[in-house]
């Protein structure tokens, strides 16, 4: 997907890794026994974008995007479980998702062979399997979400 210099220019100021000194992941995920901070990252961003702190996303957003947003926490993570997700998601979002709502999304995903599970003793452990899908999967969202955004942020001059 080609982008445009301005849009290149735009995702490097959003970049986490940027402002934060965070090392990007790769494409396949972490690397063995390396975890990034998902909190860290976001917070990274929201002080790029110098979102205020009364600022919420809302539910029904993190719903609709709610694999891509699962693909990059797991791969922020070096293996997580459901339960941890859940807790992210709360964390993060303020968003209170039951297990009914994350885990049919988590086998779906699985399902497209973009993560593997390992059952464990007590939980399943969720891992990116295809790094190049799951790339392209959240980078399809990032570009709808980036023009969605751009287009609403020009509009405002016009009120």
């Amino acid at each position: 997907m080609s982008t445009s210099p301005l849009v290149n220019t735009l995702i490097e100021e959003l970049s986490a890794g940027k402002d934060a000194g965070i090392d990007a992941p790769s494409p396949d995920g972490p690397s063995a026994g390396s975890e990034i901070d998902p909190e860290q990252v976001l917070s990274s961003v929201m002080e790029t974008l110098a979102v205020e702190e009364s600022f919420a996303f809302d539910d029904e957003i993190v719903k609709q995007n709610l694999d891509e947003i699962l693909i990059a926490l797991i791969a922020l993570r070096d293996g997580t479980h459901g339960k941890a997700l859940i807790d992210d998601l709360s964390r993060l979002f303020d968003a209170e998702l039951s297990p009914g709502t994350v885990y049919p999304r988590l086998h779906d995903i699985e399902s497209d062979g973009i993560l593997s599970m390992h059952e464990l003793v007590r939980t399943k452990e969720y891992s990116v399997d295809d790094g190049d899908a799951a790339k392209e999967r959240i980078e399809r969202a990032m570009y709808h979400h980036l023009a969605l955004g751009l287009f609403l942020h020009d509009s405002l001059d016009e009120l």
